[in-house]
This record gives structure tokens, sequence and C-alpha cells, in this order.
């Protein structure tokens, strides 16, 4: 599903964050991490699935033990499902997805807290 095939929504449509980056508009990692934590937080919107908690998706991206580290929101106002990822050699993402694009994710096994957690 891309953002324009859907109605726009007051709690989800304003998560992502986007900066400059040579020529594109990228996924600024931080701001958006902060905006989706306050709406999981109050309970706009939910995790549905997700490697670690968010909180602890950068500490795990910057181990650099786990290629890709995901976590999958529910909007609770509109329904939309958000896919919001990181990745160890790739841009940020925040995105529309189908409903239950969670349950065909490719999950794997998260290396040992200890290995990466500070």
């Amino acid at each position: 599903m891309s953002e324009r095939e859907r109605e726009w929504c007051e709690v989800c449509d304003f998560v992502a964050v986007r900066r400059p980056d040579h020529g594109e508009r990228v996924v600024d990692i931080e701001a958006t991490q902060r905006r989706l934590g306050e709406r999981l937080d109050d309970g706009r919107m939910r995790v549905l699935r997700a490697d670690v908690p968010l909180a602890d998706m950068m500490p795990l991206a910057e181990a650099d033990l786990k290629y890709t580290i995901v976590l999958f929101a529910r909007c609770e106002t509109c329904g939309t499902t958000w896919f919001h990822g990181l990745c160890i050699r790739g841009r940020p993402v925040h995105k529309p997805v189908e409903d239950g694009a969670e349950e065909r994710w490719p999950w794997e096994e998260v290396p040992a807290r200890e290995l990466w957690a500070s």
C-alpha cells in the first residue's frame, strides 16, 4: 500500500520525519522514533509484532549483529499498519503496508541481549 492510496490521518501521518540527504528525502530515524514512541506510549498506535521494543532498535542496529530490525504497528485511529525498519547497511524505512504484513515477514532470531545491549 502506498501512502497515496490511504486517507490522511492526524495520528499516523505525522510520525515520519524526513530530511534531505544527497538529493533525496530520507527518514530521520531519531525524530521518527521519538514520534512513534509517543504514539505507542499513549495508545494512539500499538505494536503488532517486533524484533525488539522500539527503544532497543537503535542499540541492536549499532551492535551490527542483525541485518534488519523491524517493528510493525497499527494506528488505532485509522487502522493502517505501518512498517518501521532499520537496516545496518541501508536507510531506515517507515511506510504503510498491507494488513497482515507482520505475519508474512521473514522473522529471524535476535542475537542474545548480552551481546548487544549496553
